[in-house]
């Protein structure tokens, strides 16, 4: 399991819980040496011998993954900042355009038949964009599969209602967010979490169909994954 763009212990301690072998990317020393601390509160040694943090700068976080190239079964990225589209697409005439993180690049380090999960939410400064739809047009190209988008709530849920009085621990992680992830605080009810796989090559005649994000089949093989 790769985990780009993290800030904290959370998903490597999951991660270890359920027996994967973990590699965190930080962008931060600081965070990466609070996390370390947490996991080896929280882990025994065997565990912590498998999980792997590395620190680089944001935007590099390639250089450090080239020896796990194709190899990740599960790939998680956290996509809260902007940047024009029109850097990765092409694609230009917005006055405000969502950023959509490198997908080919993440996908890149999926291995066939792995996931890769991009966790990102609404964007605004001064209008409000939803990368969503370029996410998963950006991640087809790629030659991933989206398979499912699924909303992850911010605040806790009494009953049918929300919940707007966020407890201090809440709190604190909705202050962590980045600065450049648009609209404050207080807006970001939720998240979307959107999951992809990489299809195996079929390597025989018998292969099953799966729906690609347009609606037509794809072939994959089925069968028997950091």
């Amino acid at each position: 399991m790769i985990h780009l763009g993290a800030t904290d212990h959370q998903l490597v301690s999951a991660a270890l819980t359920a027996g994967c072998l973990p590699v965190a990317v930080f962008a931060d020393v600081a965070r990466a040496g609070v996390t370390w601390t947490c996991l080896a509160r929280a882990h025994p040694d065997y565990d912590l011998e498998v999980a792997e943090l590395r620190v680089t700068d944001s935007g590099d976080e390639y250089s450090v993954l080239a020896d796990l190239s194709g190899g990740a079964g599960l790939v998680v990225a956290e996509q809260t900042c902007r940047r024009p589209l029109g850097r990765l697409t092409g694609r230009t005439g917005s006055e405000f355009e969502a950023e959509v993180f490198d997908v080919v690049r993440a996908a890149g380090l999926v291995k066939p038949g792995g996931h890769l999960v991009v966790v990102t939410s609404l964007q605004g400064e001064g209008a409000v964009v939803d990368p969503v739809p370029e996410i998963i047009a950006l991640a087809h190209d790629a030659g991933l599969v989206y398979l499912q988008h699924v909303i992850a709530l911010r605040h806790p849920v009494c009953g049918e209602r929300i919940d707007p009085h966020l407890s201090r621990r809440s709190l604190a992680g909705l202050r962590d967010l980045p600065a450049c992830s648009g609209l404050p605080a207080s807006a970001r009810v939720h998240s979307d979490v959107l999951l992809f796989t990489k299809l195996r090559r079929p390597s025989g005649p018998e292969t099953s169909r799966l729906p690609d994000a347009e609606g037509t089949e794809a072939s994959a093989r089925t069968g028997g994954e950091r």
